[in-house]
């Protein structure tokens, strides 16, 4: 038995042009045609039956954009009792300081994976996709310690999948480590790179890598999400290095293959003149809207505007996949999904916590999975 789960084309009508729904469906935005057109045994579909009820549950449990609107005009304490009124409340009560906030999110967050992680078949890869960047930072924490001699402060022990003692002696030794942490520690002992040089590389590692995952999962969303991701990156570096005026050959350093706009076009484009580079960038699957934060004089606003215009366009992608009633695919959005309110919670009470106006952290916030 099989279940065809595309949503490209809609179906035809008895006369032969494509009825209502084929034509919503066309008229949606390229990021929300996701090509689903894989037909998969039935069963593949149904193996998230236990994750997706346990998520569908949850789902009333997520940040509202009413708790939002509260959140922005309220002081901090006032936020905190807000925040009572979710699940993350628990794990910020009587939180003072930014450790504190940072400390109760951090704790949150982790027993969001194991919920993800007692829901999952367990031939899933979902609960390594989403923790393999925590490893992918402890270990850029411990080699950046061991070049540079600076303090383990940002290190999550409690994230992740390898415990950070065996991270710690896979740097000494990297055949204790499984792949592909034991490939990024080799490489970076070929040579001596730069901090620069060395964070690309383990961003590069752990963006080909989480992109691995996906193809193995056979998930269309998942593969378009990571793809998406590197696709970010590979621009950020772009606006990052220009900024900055870097040499052609160190952006080349920083780029990373497998998303949907390939490499060698962004380092042709490089040495474009502002205008030219742009009006080729609008050609891509990025709308313009995004990149209009390239024309921003100030670097730092240009980075933060450009991080809050990525998340927003993945969780429009999100947002699409909640027609998908069985798979990994609502698995995976719930997931993200709690990951941006912890993002969002943070931001707003730092802000707090610095005195920042409403008007100020409202310009700083991502859109929310449920509106």
């Amino acid at each position: 038995m099989y279940r065809k789960r595309r949503l490209e084309v809609g179906p035809l009508s008895r006369g032969g042009s494509p009825s209502a729904e084929g034509k919503r469906l066309k008229r949606l935005p390229g990021y929300l045609r996701i090509d689903l057109g894989t037909i998969k045994p039935f069963r593949e579909v149904l193996r998230y039956g236990h994750a997706v009820g346990r998520v569908r549950a949850q789902e009333m449990n997520l940040l509202m954009p009413h708790h939002l609107g509260r959140l922005i005009e309220a002081d901090y304490q006032e936020a905190l009792h807000i925040l009572g009124e979710v699940e993350m409340g628990d794990y910020l009560e009587g939180a003072t300081t930014a450790r504190e906030v940072d400390d109760g999110l951090t704790a949150y967050l982790h027993d969001v994976y194991e919920f993800l992680r007692e829901a999952l078949p367990q031939d899933s890869v979902l609960y390594e996709f989403f923790l393999c960047r925590y490893d992918f930072h402890n270990l850029k924490v411990l080699l950046k310690a061991k070049r540079e001699g600076i303090p383990e402060d940002a290190l999550l022990p409690r994230m992740g999948r390898i415990d950070v003692e065996t991270l710690r002696k896979g740097v000494e030794n990297p055949a204790e480590l499984p792949s592909p942490y034991r490939e990024v520690v080799m490489e970076l002992a070929e040579g001596e790179p730069s901090p620069q040089v060395m964070e690309s590389i383990i961003d590069s590692h752990f963006l080909r890598y989480r992109l691995s995952l996906a193809q193995r999962e056979g998930s269309d969303l998942l593969v378009e999400f990571a793809r998406t991701c590197i696709d970010f990156a590979n621009l950020k570096n772009l606006l990052r290095s220009r900024r900055l005026g870097k040499a052609r050959e160190e952006f080349q350093e920083t780029l990373v293959e497998g998303g949907h706009i390939p490499p060698s076009y962004l380092l042709e484009l490089y040495g474009d003149s502002e205008e030219m580079m742009l009006r080729k960038l609008e050609q891509t699957r990025y709308s313009s809207r995004l990149l209009e934060i390239m024309e921003a004089e100030e670097e730092r606003m240009g980075l933060s505007e450009f991080d809050r215009r990525s998340d927003d366009y993945i969780m429009d992608m999100l947002r699409a996949s909640r027609r998908i009633s069985v798979g990994v695919e609502p698995v995976f959005s719930f997931i993200r999904a709690r990951e941006n309110e912890v993002t969002m919670v943070r931001m707003i009470l730092m802000a707090k916590l610095h005195n920042l106006a409403p008007e100020a952290i409202e310009k700083m916030l991502r859109k929310l999975y449920i509106e």
